[in-house]
């Protein structure tokens, strides 16, 4: 049976009020050329999960091969009815997951799950572009309208959380508003900055930095789960086959403007430094690596990821003994 493409849609932006920001994600990456923040933002695999089976109809596979180093998987999106198929090659590394404990089996289950993941994300997002385009957006604004309905209430929330961990004038300069005129919009963009925070994608330094000459953060050692049951709090107020490049990110966007953002091995080792520093223990340290991994971190830039290994390394060498 053909999907109700209009019923799709439907469903879609209901179960979008629910996800938010679980049907994307978004983190910050520094563009020194022009001198400002890019934000780099997709579609989840919970998406992609979400509108397959809402889709209906259709079937999506994933074989992987073993080449030794790595694993080649193969993702394969079928329309059932329309006999549409398409096909996505994704490259993973073994050693995507080295740091995720001291079992060897698994760190390899760890790598082999993050790659097969990927595979999937980037054919369902891929072969249903247009849907996933829109419930994309539609779980964005799906928080803004929640917040809308009580502004007050959760923008007197927003500043009492996110000022446990920064000085409320550095969230002032960066929206560009003082507290009390904060909108709906800006409230939204503020939670979905501390979101990065809590999954392992930005410091608190990075995405509100420090006043000339002020104290930097004081809520930078804690962990992420504490700091994302505390958001959520605030937050929960209320046919021919194609083959496409086995590197490329699918759905990944700058928001800041069209120009794309610096290379890994430019930008992002003061970041991974930071993240690293900030860790308080040598699980908080798997923690941040592994969402690295899972958010395609590394793609295609082994010589950036090896480095960011040693960064790594050298953070757990201080936990040892204690």
């Amino acid at each position: 049976m053909r999907p109700d493409e209009g019923l799709v849609l439907t469903r879609l932006r209901t179960l979008a009020q629910a996800a938010g920001t679980d049907w994307y994600y978004r983190f910050p990456v520094k563009n020194r050329k022009e001198n400002r923040t890019d934000w780099i933002e997709g579609p989840s695999i919970k998406l992609a999960n979400d509108l397959s089976r809402l889709y209906g109809n259709c079937a999506v596979d994933c074989r992987a091969q073993d080449f030794g180093d790595f694993w080649l998987f193969h993702a394969r999106f079928v329309d059932l009815e329309t006999g549409y198929s398409l096909i996505r090659p994704f490259q993973q590394r073994k050693s995507g997951g080295k740091i995720g404990g001291s079992d060897d089996e698994r760190r390899l289950d760890i790598a082999f799950q993050i790659g097969a993941s990927k595979a999937i994300r980037n054919v369902v997002v891929n072969a249903l572009q247009t849907f996933s385009d829109f419930a994309f957006e539609e779980a964005k604004g799906a928080l803004i309208d929640r917040i809308g309905k009580d502004l007050d209430g959760y923008r007197q929330r927003t500043i009492e959380r996110v000022a446990a961990h920064v000085d409320i004038e550095r969230v002032e300069r960066v929206i560009g508003r003082p507290r009390q005129d904060w909108l709906a919009t800006d409230v939204a963009k503020i939670i979905a900055m501390a979101k990065a925070v809590t999954d392992g994608m930005a410091t608190w330094n990075e995405t509100f930095p420090p006043l000339q000459g002020g104290d930097n953060e004081t809520g930078e050692v804690e962990t992420s789960a504490a700091v994302s049951k505390t958001l959520e709090t605030f937050a929960a107020g209320s046919g021919t086959d194609q083959i496409a490049d086995p590197h490329e990110d699918a759905g990944a966007e700058t928001s800041a403007s069209g120009t794309p953002p610096p290379t890994l091995a430019e930008d992002i080792f003061d970041t991974i430094t930071r993240r690293m520093a900030a860790a308080p223990s040598s699980e908080a340290v798997h923690a941040v690596w592994e969402q690295m991994e899972l958010d395609a971190y590394f793609d295609g830039d082994k010589k950036g990821r090896d480095k960011a290994w040693k960064i790594a390394s050298k953070r757990l060498e201080q936990f040892k003994g204690k």
